[in-house]
């Protein structure tokens, strides 16, 4: 199944009074590294549906690097499931853990965007 990944770095306008990066942040970096993985599957333009289990593990905070993988777990007729991992790294001493996890239904969609079927996967 395709899968991607992104490297982000955080910055003091990322985070909120205590340091650490925002919620919305982190979701939309989620949102994004999600659409990459869906999109590669779909060969086309893909929306996000729905977000479940989104969940805040550990605080990320400024000047960490955040590492984040998603992997089409599952699809159906025009949906996938992909799975998003958030991973923190000091780049200091390159100590890693796992922050957050998530899963979003991301739907191809046509030129109107009305959904549309996903192709054939492809071997390899």
């Amino acid at each position: 199944m395709p899968d991607a990944t992104s490297l982000e770095v955080v910055f003091p306008g990322d985070t909120n009074h205590m340091g650490t990066l925002f919620g919305g942040t982190l979701m939309a970096w989620m949102d994004r590294s999600a659409f990459f993985a869906a999109s590669r599957r779909a060969r086309g333009t893909v929306v996000t549906r729905k977000v479940d289990e989104l969940e805040f593990r550990v605080p990320i905070f400024v000047g960490d690097f955040v590492e984040l993988t998603s992997r089409v777990e599952a699809e159906g007729r025009t949906s996938m499931t992909v799975l998003v991992e958030v991973h923190r790294e000091s780049p200091a001493d390159g100590a890693r853990e796992l922050c957050t996890r998530g899963r979003f239904t991301m739907v191809a969609v046509d030129d109107a965007g009305a959904p549309t079927p996903l192709p054939p996967a492809r071997d390899g």
